[in-house]
């Protein structure tokens, strides 16, 4: 069978003529946990963490995890260990991640819309900033602090308006984004910052988007950032760190070129940090990644119910959906698959429609892939499931959400229970 559109992973290779994940039989764990399933490499994980640790030497530095990514417990447990940090956008996302064992200094708060509760909540919590990208939000931080009797710490997230290249619906970074503050509404606002009492302007930030191809628009962006950061300096705020956002790539199969490693995307943050003369040993580096660290760590396992010819479509149905990974429907996204039983090299390939059970035409996973010849009963593995598949699930049509396996070498773990049918209805009242 064709790899041209299956990324290489030293964590999901086949073995014995079956697809394991490090140690464990994938198939092993589709009969004890059932399908569909989500299952980690907690190898991965490490490995993807440690690429971007390195990437970052030149600096100290704060990895702060995207907890929109993946929350599991397990998952957000395991990154913690290693003195990673998080990226939060919710307070539900802040619950997680110091259930997790994160400390609250090592968390930023960042995201449009926060309400004034979720405000009062991280302040008390102790996080380390909230991020503030508009004039009436910070006008709120700053009522809070008083009530709360501290100042709190903030950090402004500017867009530095640079095209990242990227899928429009992650680009975050261009004028017209709903994201951060203009660079001149930013600069007016410094001198009320640090004017005030209540407020603490800890750092800067941007973040112009995800999956980025290219190292280029990064460092054009950070030479932005780090040139707002210094005029903030010299305006007299003491900051302690400049976030840099994320945008680190996995690759998922589909792309025409390779994307460049983590160390180049380090290189460019130094450089752009370098030529605004901001990379000083007092300020720390925060950097975001999500997928970079657990994308590629995670496999959907499903399993084919049946196959059909329809007109000139070829079907094969299987029991994953849209409900456990959404991204094919949302953004087109494609996924690498990979049946679980290794097929003879020599197989005919044929184009099928992989499409789930739910109530939709949108309900696929993939379109047209060459795949060989499947049987009701037979096994896959969905890859690059990792990231912004558990976290954008849904319980459509009434389906349970999957449980979820953390693998470690030779050993497989539940850290996440099938819901039973009591979650279908759970805090509803029958009236």
């Amino acid at each position: 069978m064709s790899n041209v559109h299956i990324p290489e992973s030293p964590w999901f290779s086949y073995r014995d003529g079956a697809l394991v994940c490090e140690d464990v039989a994938l198939a092993s764990i589709a009969d004890e946990v059932d399908t569909p399933a989500f299952v980690y490499s907690g190898a991965a994980i490490d490995d993807a963490y440690r690429s971007i640790d390195e990437a970052l030497s030149f600096a100290p530095h704060l990895i702060a995890y995207a907890v929109k990514a993946n929350g599991n417990l397990s998952v957000l447990a395991r990154l913690a260990s290693q003195g990673c940090g998080a990226d939060i956008v919710s307070i539900g996302e802040m619950q997680r991640a110091l259930k997790a064992g994160f400390p609250p200094e090592h968390i930023v708060y960042s995201g449009v819309g926060k309400r004034r509760e979720e405000i009062a909540a991280a302040a008390q919590a102790g996080v380390r900033a909230l991020h503030v990208e508009n004039i009436q939000e910070l006008d709120v931080v700053e009522s809070v602090a008083r009530e709360v009797g501290r100042p709190i710490a903030i950090g402004l997230r500017v867009n530095p308006d640079v095209d990242p290249k990227t899928h429009p619906y992650i680009a975050t970074g261009l004028r017209e984004s709903k994201f951060g503050l203009a660079i001149p509404v930013a600069e007016a606002i410094v001198p009320r910052i640090l004017e005030s009492a209540d407020l603490e302007l800890e750092s800067v930030a941007c973040h112009i988007g995800s999956q980025l191809s290219s190292p280029q628009p990064l460092r054009e962006a950070i030479e932005i950032l780090g040139n707002f950061a210094s005029r903030c300096i010299d305006r007299g705020a003491n900051l302690r760190a400049i976030d840099v956002g994320g945008g680190w790539p996995m690759h998922y199969g589909q792309e025409v070129d390779a994307y460049p490693p983590a160390a180049a995307f380090g290189d460019a943050i130094r450089e752009g940090l370098e030529s605004s003369g901001i990379l000083r040993p007092g300020i720390e580096v925060i950097t975001e990644p999500g997928r970079a660290l657990v994308g590629d760590a995670g496999v959907l396992l499903t399993r084919v119910l049946y196959t059909k010819t329809q007109g000139d479509r070829r079907f094969v149905i299987v029991d994953a959906a849209m409900t456990e990974l959404i991204r094919p429907a949302l953004y087109g996204a494609y996924h690498a698959i990979m049946p679980i039983a290794e097929p003879d090299p020599n197989a005919d390939l044929v184009p099928v429609d992989v499409v789930g059970p739910v109530c939709e035409s949108g309900d696929f996973v993939a379109k047209d892939r060459p795949l060989p010849a499947l049987e009701p009963g037979d096994l896959l593995a969905i890859r690059g499931a990792g990231a912004y598949g558990r976290e954008m699930q849904s319980m459509y049509n009434a389906r349970p959400l999957p449980p979820e396996v953390l693998v470690d070498g030779p050993r497989s773990r539940l850290v996440r229970r099938r819901s039973g049918p009591e979650a279908l209805w759970q805090g509803e009242i029958l009236a």
